[in-house]
């Protein structure tokens, strides 16, 4: 399938569902059904192109939803606002940091830059209330390009994946669980459990193309323990000399004032201009604010991680406004 026609299907499956907002709108329905219309036609004829040999794929906006049960739940009647709002914060934000990694990574693997300066952040549009418990679906927010929608579709399997991971690899130290985990997921990943497990709620994860995933009550509980008990997490900003950094990789080295040699990787959100004014910092005294991540553990911490957020010149101020 070509970029354009995926283009034109991710329009017209936006298109259909205006109109089934726009109900008897008599200014805008009109104009909604004239648009899907003209998208229909161009679709039609990208179909067409001569040389194809296959039916062209069918693009479905894609789905996901959790569904609910148990503490601060009455059937699939209704929830506790407290417990939706929340739930459904924590999990955009672990879909947005997810998925700003998966963009690295497939633009890392394409050959191409980072996201270019002032690009769309992503996140999640929240679409319906399903029945069964009590689900709340949403959709990656368009943004489109249907490359990066399919980015985002896996996305969301990756959160799905990253909290089954933690909540049912019982016989595996929390360091490994989290290993391939992004770092900025974490903390996000870490509130929602804690949300859950203060209500006494059962999760099912829901996919309209993969089969569901669950975390019963019990399983929801202990890893929000084990990540409050075990996983440290926390911003800190420190001074030294900038050692330099790789673009690809994203790998940097800084020799600190107090903390001596500091190696890690740079965030996921900085941006191709971001990492050209940072690399200029190389062998220079700077700022830097880092996300240092630990997991406390019986025999002793293990060494932290390192993520670079921002680096400045001396003269530079890291507060955020």
């Amino acid at each position: 399938m070509t970029d354009t026609l995926q283009f034109l299907q991710i329009q017209a499956i936006q298109l259909r569902k205006l109109l089934e907002d726009s109900a008897d709108d008599p200014i805008l329905r009109p104009q909604l059904e004239e648009r899907l219309e003209d998208v229909e036609v161009e679709i039609r004829a990208a179909e067409a192109i001569p040389g194809e040999l296959l039916p062209q794929e069918s693009l479905s906006f894609p789905r996901a939803a959790i569904f609910l049960r148990g503490g601060g739940v009455l059937g699939n009647q209704g929830i506790r606002p407290a417990l939706a709002g929340e739930s459904l914060i924590q999990y955009e934000k672990m879909f947005t940091e997810q998925a700003l990694h998966d963009e690295r990574i497939w633009a890392r693997t394409t050959g191409r830059q980072r996201r270019p300066r002032g690009a769309s952040m992503p996140g999640l549009l929240f679409t319906g209330t399903p029945r069964g418990s009590f689900g709340l679906e949403f959709s990656p927010q368009p943004l489109g390009d249907p490359i990066v929608l399919r980015t985002h579709i896996n996305s969301l399997q990756n959160v799905a994946d990253a909290l089954i991971s933690i909540g049912t690899s019982d016989s595996t130290s929390l360091e490994e669980r989290i290993q391939k985990i992004p770092a900025r997921v974490l903390k996000p990943l870490k509130q929602f459990l804690n949300v859950l497990s203060h209500y006494g709620a059962e999760l099912r994860l829901a996919f309209s193309d993969i089969p569901a995933k669950s975390l019963s009550v019990e399983q929801i509980k202990s890893a929000s323990t084990l990540l409050e008990r075990q996983l440290v997490e926390e911003e800190i900003d420190v001074t030294g000399v900038f050692r330099g950094m790789t673009h690809e990789t994203g790998h940097f080295d800084l020799m600190s004032d107090e903390h001596g040699l500091i190696t890690g990787f740079v965030a996921d959100e900085l941006t191709e201009d971001d990492l050209d004014r940072i690399g200029r910092l190389t062998n220079q005294r700077c700022m830097a604010r880092l996300l240092k991540t630990k997991v406390q553990q019986v025999s002793g911490e293990a060494k932290p991680s390192y993520v670079l957020i921002n680096a400045l010149g001396p003269s530079g101020s890291l507060k955020v406004e």
